[in-house]
């Protein structure tokens, strides 16, 4: 493929002479079309490998996805108890979206690992009735039917031992922390606009730092507890935060979240030759906004979902 390294050849005089070249980016932005990237794969694929998807709901997209080009997929959950479907509305896979990289690594040190996490890392959020702060939808079951979720989850989070390609979907750094039980949590605590009036919980806007560092834990426990020739996509969630509890404006909060991510990844891939850096991101976000997302400009259009993914195919698979 020709490198596409050049924003645009020519402005003013020399653009009405000259015009654009087919490669500039300039070019490329503004063909009305889903965004045609430059990307050079560190390693080949094949077909028959088993994937295994964590991170954001963006990574429950490319789960789908992979799902209807009848890839082996691991990371699909089994059947819940009858408690949860309301809360799910069939969406069971849901429940393994994880947002945060801190919440990503308590989830696999804990199944990986085997550790119990303090209260079975269930808060009792009404008498008899128990939260998971690592899970996303579920808001409150019985204590049997939580522990039972917990137990389901364990299983399916194991299955990432048998994956042949691990995808790592960076969603975002707004982190709450439950203080209690010494945990970062996937989501805010159910009340979470009473939250602050608490000592339990605290909210903290984290770092590239505190990023790079987990996201370097999980590179190497993946690789510890896994296939020793496992190989591992990383990439940053398209998908912006639905709400900020920094004092920013939204959209200057998701641009740092998704900066920062996006500078994490790189970091990270620059460091093992196993781990490479797919750009879902940019292909949704560099796309028209009518083509790439929906009406709320946040959730992913299904036909850009399966052109990420068939230049995923396209690219690492031949």
């Amino acid at each position: 493929m020709r490198k596409m390294n050049t924003w645009a050849r020519g402005l003013d005089k020399k653009f009405k002479t000259e015009g654009h070249a087919p490669h500039d980016a300039a070019t490329r932005l503004t063909t009305g079309d889903y965004i045609k990237l430059g990307h050079t794969p560190k390693f080949k694929l094949s077909p028959d490998m088993a994937f295994y998807m964590i991170g954001s709901c963006f990574a429950r997209e490319i789960e789908k996805a992979f799902q209807r080009e009848n890839k082996q997929v691991l990371s699909q959950i089994g059947e819940l108890p009858a408690a949860c479907d309301e809360q799910l509305n069939g969406d069971n896979s849901s429940i393994m979206t994880k947002f945060t990289t801190h919440s990503m690594l308590v989830e696999l040190e804990q199944c990986l690992n085997d550790k119990e996490l303090p209260g079975k890392g269930l808060i009792e959020a009404t008498p008899g009735q128990y939260f998971n702060p690592q899970l996303h939808r579920l808001r409150t079951l019985g204590h049997s039917d939580a522990l039972a979720v917990s137990e389901i989850v364990r299983k399916c989070v194991k299955r990432i031992q048998d994956a042949d390609v691990v995808f790592l979907t960076l969603g975002l750094t707004e982190v709450w922390w439950d203080t209690e039980l010494d945990i970062p949590m996937n989501v805010a605590p159910i009340h979470w606009k009473f939250a602050r009036e608490t000592n339990r919980f605290r909210f903290v806007s984290t770092d590239f730092a505190e990023n790079l560092k987990s996201v370097r834990k999980l590179i190497e426990l993946i690789r510890e507890k896994s296939r020793k020739d496992v190989k591992i996509i990383l990439t940053v969630s398209p998908v912006p935060l639905n709400r900020t509890f920094t004092d920013q404006d939204i959209i200057v909060a998701n641009s740092y979240s998704k900066s920062t991510l996006r500078t994490v990844a790189h970091e990270v891939q620059a460091q093992y030759d196993f781990v490479d850096y797919f750009p879902s991101y940019e292909l949704v976000t560099n796309s028209p906004q009518d083509k790439a997302w929906r009406h709320d400009i946040r959730h992913v259009q299904s036909d850009m979902v399966r052109a990420v993914i068939s230049t995923f195919i396209e690219t690492y698979m031949d």
